[in-house]
């Protein structure tokens, strides 16, 4: 009896399957039938055209695209809270009075707000892209990788710019420069 219920016991366990998953889920289409290569809250682009800022540019009127980042400043916050830092100890052997209290809490706040300034302080990303009527801002991010998937999809799916010959101005020289080994 007690071989029966081990091999019922022995039949019942689980065995190692190989299960198939599919790859990863397509890329959505659009009604139109536009593959979506980066979509983000008020900006979208596809295969076919770049939806930003209310507008929308189909990829042929898109003459290129410019990047800019800015980093935060961090001189005055770091500046303030080691002042305020500095000057808490010296009122906290003062006397106690009302003009030192209010200076210690003043100085409090310089530090603590510089602390947060500190730890909320974010890179922006500014995308603009230029078209025939000239440049416009299509998106500000403070993302940096949604941000470089959508400078990464634009470069796939622009052409380069045609390089622009150099026309010198009447009256200046111009200079070329050779490879001398």
């Amino acid at each position: 009896m007690m071989e029966r219920e081990t091999g019922l016991v022995a039949q019942s366990r689980a065995r190692p399957v190989l299960r198939l998953v599919p790859a990863l889920a397509p890329e959505p289409l659009t009604p139109s039938g536009e593959r979506v290569l980066v979509s983000a809250e008020g900006f979208r682009l596809t295969s076919e055209r770049l939806e930003a800022a209310g507008r929308s540019w189909r990829l042929e009127e898109l003459r290129g695209f410019g990047t800019r980042h800015e980093a935060p400043g961090l001189k005055l916050p770091l500046s303030l809270g080691a002042g305020a830092a500095l000057v808490v100890p010296a009122l906290l052997l003062q006397p106690g009075s009302f003009r030192v209290t209010a200076a210690l809490a003043v100085a409090t706040v310089l530090v603590f707000s510089s602390i947060a300034r500190l730890v909320m302080a974010a890179d922006t990303y500014w995308l603009t892209v230029r078209t025939a009527e000239g440049e416009r801002l299509v998106l500000c991010s403070h993302d940096h990788q949604l941000f470089a998937r959508v400078v990464e999809a634009l470069g796939e799916v622009l052409s380069p710019p045609e390089p622009r010959p150099v026309t010198p101005e009447p009256g200046m020289a111009v200079r070329r420069l050779a490879l001398v080994r």
